[in-house]
């Protein structure tokens, strides 16, 4: 591993770091503890993540019950029925919602029916109205045969008493919540909604509301990190910005990981000789800094660490100044760093998915380098383009112009014009 170290005044040592691949950063990260789960209301559960398999506690339905309006008959007696030659059949009750049929369908019979309705006991089948009519108040008309099963749900076809229709570490959707209703479970146990602290330093950094002086920006990171934690569901604490100043950042880091699961430090993470934030996460306790360098672009300067707590752990991942680096490193390990520690299958899942499109000129990467293009997305002709928005990673116009982003692996040394692309949407 190559490193150069020298002293400064203060007595201060700076390292240059190795870099890793995103693939070991990943695999780092995989191996976090996820957090404890606590038991909701399942009503109260969308999108929280399921920290246990469930399993019906019942047959779903628990009756044979009709899936159309019609007439709940015996499948033998229409056999052969047609326009032409239809059949007749004894109308003998009508089945109420909500009610348990009073009477058995013998040879030759028949029972008005609505959806979801009750069968009665003899009947194997329904015939949609639509294929009947009516004689009189005792005589049905039948159009068209039946198979037995037709148009009816019996016991158990949805959910089985014991079987499992939900697992551990999905995200719940809505109609997810209607299940477990449907089965009368109205409480989930799901994993804990991660806290996540945004530490923003920097001497150069002043609130939006502030008047920049020479050599001063406005703090973009804190806000537009915190808004992504939001977006992933997950709980910002917001911190005022620090300055570059070593024992500040430890004793705020100190102070504000003991209530959360992830700090965010943005700044901090390069080389410079006032980044402090190796040594902040190195001063909390083991095992300190895992990873310091990506070979990544943008972003190759973050830092990811780990705290052992006596229950599970912490994590600590310095985030580069630049806004754009910030937002990218936040898609590309943030958000499975969250997922991580909401137990979930799969931590790159990507809920706002990927598409296809043709590369709308030449792009050019060093080997060895994984590269993450900013891209903007039009339909031309039948064709879905993606055109690269190049500019540096301080330039946040950048995102916002940009729709999603793709990747150029390590091992390509570019891509050529027209290529087809996976885009990663925002």
């Amino acid at each position: 591993m190559l490193k150069f170290l020298f002293s400064l005044n203060k007595g201060l040592r700076l390292d240059f770091f190795e870099v890793v691949s995103s693939e070991r950063v990943l695999q780092t990260i995989s191996e976090f503890s996820p957090l404890k789960s606590e038991i909701l209301d399942a009503d109260t559960a969308i999108s929280r993540i399921l920290a246990e398999d469930i399993y019906s506690p019942v047959d779903l339905p628990d009756f044979a019950r009709s899936t159309m309006d019609g007439y709940a008959l015996k499948a033998n007696d229409t056999f052969g029925a047609n326009d032409s030659i239809p059949t007749y059949l004894e109308l003998v009750g009508h089945i109420l919602m909500g009610e348990a049929p009073k009477f058995k369908l013998e040879k030759g019979q028949a029972a008005r029916i609505s959806t979801g309705g009750m069968l009665p006991e003899g009947s194997d089948c329904v015939i949609m109205q639509e294929f009947t009519n009516l004689m009189d108040d005792k005589t049905l008309e039948v159009l068209k045969s039946t198979s037995v099963g037709e148009n009816i749900l019996n016991v158990g076809d949805d959910l089985k008493k014991g079987e499992k229709f939900l697992a551990s570490g999905i995200p719940l959707k809505s109609h997810d919540i209607g299940a477990l209703f449907g089965v009368g479970i109205t409480k989930v146990q799901v994993s804990a909604r991660p806290k996540i602290a945004i530490l923003p330093t920097g001497d150069e950094l002043v609130g939006p509301g502030e008047k920049t002086k020479p050599g001063q920006i406005r703090d973009i990171n804190r806000f537009s990190l915190a808004a992504a934690v939001s977006e992933m569901d997950c709980i910002p604490i917001v911190e005022d910005i620090l300055p570059d100043d070593l024992e500040l950042i430890k004793s705020r880091l100190k102070k504000v990981i003991q209530d959360v699961d992830i700090v965010l430090v943005s700044g901090g993470s390069s080389m410079g000789m006032r980044d402090f934030t190796v040594s902040a996460i190195n001063s909390l306790g083991e095992p300190g800094v895992l990873i310091h360098g990506i070979s990544i672009k943008p972003g190759k300067p973050t830092i990811v660490g780990r705290l052992d707590i006596e229950d599970g752990n912490k994590v600590v991942i310095g985030i580069p100044g630049h806004p754009v680096s910030a937002m990218m490193i936040f898609h590309k390990f943030v958000v499975p760093t969250i997922r991580r520690l909401r137990g979930e299958k799969d931590i790159l899942f990507s809920e706002r998915g990927k598409v296809l499109a043709f590369l709308s000129r030449n792009l050019p990467s060093a080997p060895g380098r994984e590269d993450m293009i900013r891209v903007s997305l039009e339909l031309v002709g039948d064709k879905l383009v993606a055109s690269p928005l190049m500019g540096n990673s301080a330039m946040i116009s950048t995102m916002t112009k940009a729709d999603g982003y793709l990747i150029i692996p390590t091992d390509l040394d570019g891509l050529v014009s027209e290529t087809e692309v996976e885009v990663l949407l925002y």
